[in-house]
């Protein structure tokens, strides 16, 4: 599914405009299709909703709204802050009028409308659409903190108003949704940080643009469904064997840190590689042949202070046979561990999984990284990502999009940039967010089977960005399955690693 700017937005109305709907078509269809999820998703009877509408074309979705809730029987008050401007809103306010469904005016009667608002048990706000921009102010700020001083569900149309649909980003008031419906598209305020978390749970609906008005549409970025990852999955003949899924090196793991080794390594066998070459310190080799008796191990010498002479031609020789390459679980920043990472690089011409402490390690040598020629994949958290930026956390939080975009042109490599509706970004400038995944998902070990994950895929002969948005997917998926017998604060990569299978035959029976 594409995310649309506000200015892509447009550009597609306009081209079913073009194809022969009418603006006024639009308006009835979005206002139709929003009233249609509301009453889906809650039960509106007996109940005290509150529609407050803005002067534009969002208010306009607003009086729509309130026309098909009372064919449904469901009465609601419909509060106007300030009165319609645009042709649309006008006709959809006169038509609402027509009804008998006199909308109060805020600017009269503030402070009846303000009560209004906050005892209500549902509030649908339609104040500010896509195109608002710069910070509420007079009436509408006031009614957008009435909004979130009541205790009543509230339900945004299109974005939650106050917040820049663009840049995700809001000054001054601005509404915190329980749900917002949106229209043919995300859009960026939807995925973004921080506003994504002021949506509450975004549904997208369709308002009957045609196929045709996407076409040679520019677009933000685009979502990954199931049926769009069923059809990235690798395909097994009758007469296929072990070799034809790849050989994986996995450098990783280190003293006190074999637990990230043994997830990684079980991400890329649950993800079909055929045969697992775990490159690691003999000082956990133990532990990890016991937990994964599926792979293989290559036990180096070195320990987590020092590297030994033999272990540069042992890592390069075992790699040499492999396929694809991960670096960086739980290797640590020692001198053992950046000797043998820099020589994977200088030396090694298959595609590669950088993670963890290999984006760390690297970071300070980012030339060794753009020069390596082969297809490569970065996996970094917002703290990782910070250091390649040499910028603070809090700068990548707010331009996740942005700074995903850069790392990947900068390492000219494609970028996985984690966290909540996690970014894909390619050297290319192509841009993903998978909007699967849950909160349940932040803890220790759940990037180490990502990366794994996608090193597996790398190894079977799919391109990075297929990789990356593969395993990506995959892994959310596996969260949001694994959270239905686990708890918010209980999940773990095993139960990751357990749901991966059963989501994995899911998307098959897609195909």
């Amino acid at each position: 599914m594409f995310v649309l700017t506000a200015e892509q937005m447009k550009t597609l109305e306009s081209n079913a405009v073009g194809l022969g709907l009418s603006w006024l078509r639009l308006m009835e269809n979005a206002g139709s299709a929003a009233a249609k999820v509301i009453r889906s998703e809650f039960d509106l009877k007996n109940s005290k909703v509150v529609i407050v509408c803005g002067k534009g074309n969002n208010g306009g979705d607003g009086y729509v709204i309130a026309r098909k809730l009372n064919e449904n029987d469901i009465p609601s008050k419909i509060i106007a802050v300030g009165m319609p401007t645009t042709d649309s809103s006008k006709e959809m306010f006169a038509k609402t009028v027509d009804l008998g469904l006199k909308p109060l005016d805020f600017n009269a009667y503030e402070q009846l409308a303000c009560k209004f608002i906050e005892e209500a048990d549902f509030v649908i706000d339609a104040l500010f659409g896509t195109g608002f921009k710069g910070v509420p102010k007079d009436v509408y700020a006031t009614a957008i903190k009435a909004i979130n001083r009541s205790k009543a569900t509230v339900i945004s149309v299109d974005t939650p108003s106050g917040i820049d649909s663009d840049q995700g980003t809001a000054d001054g008031e601005f509404v915190k949704a329980s749900m917002t419906v949106t229209f043919a598209a995300y859009k960026p305020c939807h995925l973004l940080y921080p506003s994504n978390e002021y949506c509450g749970k975004v549904t997208v609906t369709p308002i009957g643009i045609p196929d045709a008005a996407y076409k040679d549409l520019a677009f933000f970025a685009k979502t990954v469904s199931d049926e769009d990852a069923a059809k990235l999955l690798p395909t097994r003949g009758v007469n296929h064997h072990k070799g034809l899924s790849g050989t994986l090196g996995l450098y990783v793991g280190s003293f006190g840190m074999a637990g990230a080794a043994i997830i990684a390594a079980k991400g890329a066998v649950r993800s079909g590689v055929g045969i697992a070459n775990i490159i690691l310190p003999e000082s956990i080799y133990p532990i990890v042949a016991m937990s994964i008796p599926e792979a293989v191990c290559t036990v180096l010498k070195g320990n987590s202070g020092n590297a030994d002479p033999d272990d540069e031609t042992k890592l390069c020789n075992a790699l040499s046979n492999c396929c694809a390459a991960l670096v960086g679980c739980g290797i640590g920043r020692s001198k053992f561990a950046e000797s043998n990472a820099e020589a994977i690089l200088k030396t090694q011409k298959i595609p590669l999984v950088l993670d963890a402490d290999g984006i760390n390690i690297l970071a300070d040598s980012i030339d060794i990284l753009r020069d390596y020629n082969a297809p490569k994949i970065l996996t970094p958290h917002p703290k990782e990502a910070a250091r390649l930026l040499n910028c603070t956390v809090d700068e990548i939080l707010k331009n996740r999009a942005k700074s995903a975009l850069i790392i990947a042109k900068f390492t000219r490599s494609v970028t996985v940039l984690k966290g909540a509706n996690t970014v894909i970004a390619t050297p290319d400038s192509k841009l993903y967010f998978i909007t699967d995944g849950n909160p349940a998902m932040s803890t220790a070990g759940t990037g180490d089977m990502l990366a794994g994950m996608a090193a597996a895929f790398l190894a079977q002969g799919l391109s990075a960005d297929t990789s990356a948005v593969l395993s990506a997917k995959l892994h959310a998926l596996s969260g949001d399955r694994a959270l239905e017998s686990s708890s918010l604060l209980s999940l773990t990569p095993t139960d990751m690693l357990k749901a991966l299978p059963k989501v994995i035959n899911e998307l098959y029976s897609l195909r």
